[in-house]
């Protein structure tokens, strides 16, 4: 993931050598992306279980966002945006061989986690290249909702942790290009940091957990 990060950093970088400076980023951008979305796995987002319960830690899912870009400075392009990140992610269950050496059976022997996740990150973003292809960096503090239920495989006995919007810190880049005046491509990474959090009367305590998102998808200008 820090490799990612840093082809990020050194597309961010390598874009203003071929920007056309008189080529302004255009005023809007909205974006549509398929998401490989990070999930919690740390204790008190996800309920109580043995060590050897299996959790899914990414899960499919989609973001959208909008993007507006109002102020110039110098070889970068101020952006403010907002986006937001939906995932879902299943384990699966864990089996034994039991039986005799001529007539194995497989059966699971443990729970089923299903954990969801909804992001929503506003951005203050540094864009850099023109009109038909550009990178960025951005971060921002938003919130995000985690729901995480277990299930005894083959019972109808669930556990869940109690939902709740959590601060969320994230921080990531991308880049997008356009091969018709309106209609492009792009991708985004993103880290997304979810701070600690104490017991209350509703909710247990958390631990400060980091997850990472990839994306890819449309862009429209």
């Amino acid at each position: 993931m820090r490799g990612l990060l840093l082809a990020v950093l050194a597309l961010a970088i390598g874009v203003p050598a071929w920007a056309q400076p008189a080529e302004r980023l255009p005023w809007f951008a909205v974006d549509l992306h398929g998401a490989w979305v990070g999930l919690p796995t740390a204790e008190g987002w996800v309920p109580p279980l043995s060590a050897t319960t299996p959790l899914p830690g990414r899960g499919w899912g989609v973001t959208s966002g909008a993007t507006v870009y109002p102020l110039r400075l110098g070889i970068a392009t101020l952006g403010l945006g907002v986006a937001i990140a939906t995932g879902r992610g299943t384990s699966s269950p864990l089996t034994t061989t039991s039986g005799t050496t001529t007539n194995p059976t497989t059966v699971p022997t443990t729970t089923i986690v299903t954990t969801r996740i909804t992001s929503v990150l506003p951005q203050l973003s540094a864009n850099f290249g023109h009109r038909l292809g550009w990178s960025y960096l951005s971060l921002g503090l938003g919130r995000s909702r985690v729901t995480s239920s277990s299930e005894a495989f083959g019972t109808s006995v669930a556990h869940a942790v109690p939902v709740a919007w959590n601060p969320a810190l994230n921080f990531g880049g991308g880049a997008r290009w356009f091969m018709k005046p309106h209609l492009g491509a792009g991708f985004d990474v993103r880290f997304t940091k979810l701070s600690s959090r104490g017991a209350s009367d509703v909710l247990p305590s958390a631990k400060r957990t980091q997850m990472v998102t990839l994306s890819v998808g449309i862009s429209i200008q």
